[in-house]
């Protein structure tokens, strides 16, 4: 009778630690997450056009370098950047051409190869405008404006990249007041018209014509 008992309390705290103890699952270990990665700015750059023309500016066309369109009026239609005022411009970082115009869509200057924060100055204190407007029906590549008293006609001044187009198209260049011959050519090298001994000593427009 005692053994039977004993035994039956043996089994009966064999099945009580089996029911207690059970096998421990491991806890799953964290597994660390990674944080995304931010993209650092591209970057932006300030075009600040200061206009000490005496011309309105009316528009202002930025385009990559690497384009050859000039693309959209950055101004719109409503904007003008008067006589004595300037504009800063907020382009992504890159390298950029500008060209400003008159209300008449006249170049005013060109601005090549942007790549860090500029003022660009369009006219300047002391220079008077020569307006050349190319009323012929010939392209006008080269534009020459030398003192009357220098031996040479230096350098073109409309540069590699730029043109005055045939009927209506307009450029303005700023000199000092003095004397000055003037000379256009077409695309070719070939002489247009030539003028000696122009006084310019304040606005003057120069037509070219057939």
């Amino acid at each position: 009778m005692k053994r039977s008992l004993i035994v039956a309390l043996i089994i009966g705290l064999l099945l009580f630690s089996v029911a207690c103890g059970g096998s421990s699952t491991p806890a799953p270990e964290e597994t660390a997450t990674q944080k995304p990665v931010t993209q650092p700015a591209t970057g932006s750059l300030k075009i600040n056009v200061s206009n000490q023309s005496p011309y309105d500016i009316c528009y202002v066309q930025i385009s990559g370098s690497e384009q050859e369109e000039w693309g959209e009026d950055w101004l719109g239609e409503q904007e003008k950047i008067a006589a004595g005022a300037s504009k800063t411009f907020n382009v992504d970082a890159g390298t950029y051409d500008v060209k400003v115009m008159t209300c008449e869509q006249y170049t005013l200057a060109t601005f090549w190869g942007i790549d860090s924060n500029t003022t660009v100055e369009v006219g300047g204190k002391g220079l008077v405008p020569l307006v050349v407007l190319n009323q012929s029906t010939t392209e006008i590549c080269y534009v020459y404006i030398a003192s009357s008293s220098s031996d040479s006609w230096g350098e073109d001044w409309l540069g590699e990249s730029e043109s005055i187009p045939p009927q209506e198209g307009g450029r303005v260049f700023f000199v000092q007041p003095g004397t000055y011959d003037l000379s256009t050519q077409d695309c070719d090298g070939n002489d247009l018209v030539t003028e000696s001994e122009v006084q310019i000593t304040e606005e003057t427009s120069w037509t070219i014509s057939d």
